[in-house]
């Protein structure tokens, strides 16, 4: 699987506010259900705080096209999210 870091940009205030209600209405079980399968799985997520229109996840999957079809309906909150695939990448400081 690869990893990817996902920018989730949400379509208006009121799509945020209303993700927020559908996520706090939903049991820690089906959240994690909802963000997990053997092609795409939700490592992390960062939310943001106030007015702020984006959301953060680390995903592991197999492509871009596995998250979307994991995350389902919840697409509808957001505009087309931001991919960044990362790779691992060894850093040497004493060259």
């Amino acid at each position: 699987m690869k990893n990817y870091m996902v920018t989730h940009t949400f379509k208006s205030k009121e799509m945020k506010a209303k993700f927020s209600e559908t996520v706090a209405s939903m049991k820690m079980e089906d959240i994690v259900k909802s963000m997990t399968s053997d092609k795409a799985a939700c490592q992390m997520t960062w939310n943001t705080p106030g007015d702020t229109m984006q959301m953060f996840c680390w995903w592991k999957a197999n492509s871009e096209a596995d998250i979307n079809n994991q995350l389902g309906q919840m697409n509808d909150f957001f505009e087309p999210h931001k991919f960044t695939e990362c790779t691992d990448q060894v850093m040497d400081y004493n060259a």
